[in-house]
């Protein structure tokens, strides 16, 4: 397991939600000197297009501070003409846009040295029922990844899902339904984006999520915060579900993963920098833990269901005494 930290850079500046507006706004270059100042972090993930205007600020922005880019997040839901879809509607104009929107940023990627475009199609669902044919929006779906992630095979296109925000009901609301969709898209280059706070609302184990990824052999990216599994409140990791962030993180470590992991928490009325300090020291305390358990004697003992046994066993490794 060789993990590296990022942040999303959109949660260093002006916040806000239904109701009120939290800190103020500041200029992506401004955003990327805060995520330097936390201990830690190695990264960022940013979106596209909004904060990457201007690709080679940035660029140098990156490079002054040592930041490497963990994704570029393609944002297809921001446009006026996307409030009622973009890659799911039948207008082909609009998902031109889409398309032409996720083949930039792929672009962009490879000019900061990243790997991956990561997207969630939040405006891609419905909110009544009759609304839409759930049929033919599947359908346009599948075109419109596909004729992205075909634009360019040296960089990932993953799709990440959440059931609900800013519709309804979204289309991709689960991880099941995502591989479905990644399965019948059928190119190589395409990979998910497992929210713990999406896997978490949606009634998902997020540890579950990552085996069913894992063995279809589809790549996996990390962002990690924490809910009350009602909600999307972006809260600090392992703050209401610690014991399934530390499952997800055996996962993990059983399956070797090695890229990043990316903070989308959001400090509404926190300190950014303290918070994502937190959010960074914890995580890294699970995998200490983690690191430390024998494994193998872990999965013999599930292998074996021997479940009470098993978590007395976990209890003495986390809940410390000494």
């Amino acid at each position: 397991m060789e993990i590296k930290q990022a942040i999303i850079t959109g949660f260093m500046g002006k916040l806000k939600d239904r109701f009120c507006e939290y800190h103020e706004p500041k200029t992506p270059e401004e955003k990327i000197a805060a995520v330097a100042r936390v201990k830690g972090a190695k990264g960022v993930e940013i979106v596209y297009p909004y904060e990457l205007e201007d690709v080679d600020g940035i660029k140098k922005t990156l490079k002054k501070y040592r930041l490497g880019v963990a994704a570029v997040n393609v944002n297809i839901k921001g446009e006026p003409e996307f409030v009622k879809g973009s890659s799911s509607v039948n207008s082909k104009k609009l998902r031109d846009k889409a398309i032409q929107f996720l083949c930039e940023g792929m672009d962009v990627a490879t000019k900061l040295g990243a790997d991956k475009v990561t997207c969630c199609p939040l405006s891609d669902g419905y909110d009544y029922l009759f609304q839409v044919d759930y049929e033919q929006a599947w359908k346009n779906m599948i075109v419109t990844f596909k004729e992205a992630a075909r634009y360019r095979n040296d960089i990932g296109l993953f799709l990440e899902y959440k059931s609900s925000e800013t519709r309804v009901n979204n289309f991709l609301d689960s991880a099941a339904k995502t591989l479905l969709m990644i399965h019948e898209i059928g190119e190589p280059n395409l990979g998910i984006t497992i929210d713990v706070g999406h896997s978490l609302m949606v009634g998902e184990t997020v540890a579950e999520a990552i085996c069913l990824a894992h063995s279809r052999e589809i790549p996996y990216y990390i962002h990690i915060n924490d809910n009350n599994r009602k909600w999307d409140w972006d809260l600090i990791p392992a703050t209401r579900n610690l014991w399934d962030y530390l499952e997800m993180f055996f996962y993990l470590k059983k399956f070797n993963y090695r890229g990043w992991i990316t903070s989308d928490m959001s400090p509404v009325r926190l300190d950014p920098i303290e918070a994502f300090e937190r959010t960074i020291a914890t995580t890294e305390k699970m995998m200490r833990i983690v690191n430390r358990m024998d494994l193998k004697k872990l999965q013999s003992m599930i292998k074996e269901e021997r479940t009470l046994e098993t978590l007395k066993w976990l209890e003495a490794q986390v809940l410390r005494e000494d």
